[in-house]
């Protein structure tokens, strides 16, 4: 499924059915209202901080960034909304609605006024329920982190890479629409078009059945990180995603002559790499090993192969074993601590420091 976008032949306005002329079929008929506070136009939450009216009358006050309302039960008919930044007297945004009976909205406030405009964006919540052990789910991308449509595109994820529901080239100010899944646990991201990029990593969540659930990517990067709000559960913790601040050789700052050199693949959530060492059988032979294994966050843990009995120059291929695991705890662009647990119940721990810095680094 395409991501439906306000820019372009589909035009949300026309997909919400929120175009001027409707006509409600009784004055005394209700509709329900979420709004949403997804606008990052200040970097402080205080900063973003407005009153939203409707029809000149006071519906919500301090409303701030992230934050979300039930429900609301509102008349089916015409309406001015106007969103105010708390203290100023003039509107921020200004919106004229007609509101259909019997029908449920979700409406976002976005744009951060520099990157892309304020603006307020209307979204038909009515879906059939699910199937039995599905849920419904919408991706909503309203994350202003660039100014122009090409350059906000992103894909949406699993952490290995894998494309969900054909949701790539999707630019900010679009919306999947409802599609149903399993229910489960997933760990999804977004990521750039190629999927090289991680942007929000979101911590892996199980999501039950029954439920419509609305994914809304936020924030600019700038005033505000950027994240996602789940509605109706909340804003989702989310981790640093996967990039090659790690990448490079390490030395150990409390052995001689070992160390290791790090790969990321940011793409699969993935980190290969090398160790070289010595024979943990204190044997004073030089040994060598591979690891490959998960990412995520400041951590990561990978399978370890031993190599031996290999030839310079030689041509006859070496099969490695299966030794054990290493663990990695990230702290600082220039410190990682690597954790190697052998099969056979051996621990060692290093200390490492880097050796070289090709790369940006986002851990300190």
């Amino acid at each position: 499924m395409k991501a439906q976008s306000s820019k372009g032949t589909l035009g949300f306005l026309a997909a919400a059915g929120l175009a001027a002329g409707m006509v409600v079929s009784a004055a005394s008929a209700e509709v329900r209202v979420q709004i949403v506070h997804a606008a990052p136009f200040a970097d402080s939450l205080e900063g973003t901080s407005v009153t939203v009216t409707a029809n000149g009358g006071t519906v919500l006050e301090d409303f701030q960034f992230k934050a979300f309302t039930d429900y609301l039960t509102l008349p089916a008919g015409d309406y001015d909304l106007a969103v105010i930044p708390t203290g100023a007297t003039d509107p921020a945004i200004e919106a004229s609605v007609t509101l259909e009976s019997g029908t449920d909205y979700t409406v976002i406030a976005t744009g951060d006024g520099v990157n892309q405009p304020l603006t307020l964006w209307p979204l038909v919540d009515n879906v059939d329920a699910p199937a039995t052990g599905n849920l419904n789910i919408r991706v909503v991308h309203a994350a202003p982190f660039a100014d122009s449509s090409e350059a906000t595109e992103v894909s949406i994820r699993t952490a290995g890479g894998v494309v969900v529901n054909d949701l790539v080239g999707v630019p900010y100010f679009a919306q999947s629409g409802f599609f149903e899944i399993p229910a489960g646990n997933y760990d999804l991201k977004v990521a750039s078009n190629d999927g090289g990029t991680n942007f929000i990593d979101p911590v892996a969540a199980d999501l039950p059945a029954g439920v419509n659930l609305t994914v809304i990517a936020i924030g600019d990067g700038v005033n505000q990180p950027l994240g996602i709000l789940a509605l109706p559960v909340g804003e989702l913790p989310v981790q640093l995603p996967v990039d090659n601040s790690v990448t490079g050789w390490w030395a150990s700052r409390d052995t001689e002559r070992e160390g290791f050199i790090l790969q990321p693949i940011p793409a699969e959530n993935r980190i290969v790499g090398t160790i070289y060492s010595w024979d943990p059988a204190g044997s004073g032979e030089q040994a060598w090993y591979t690891f490959d294994g998960t990412i995520a966050d400041r951590t990561a843990t990978a399978e370890v192969q031993a190599f031996a009995g290999g030839q310079f120059l030689g041509t006859d291929p070496i099969e490695g074993a299966v030794i054990g695991t290493v663990d990695f705890e990230f702290l600082a662009c220039d410190n990682i601590l690597a954790t190697l647990t052998l099969d056979d119940g051996g621990e060692f721990v290093w200390d490492l420091a880097r050796m070289t810095q090709t790369l940006p680094c986002a851990l300190d």
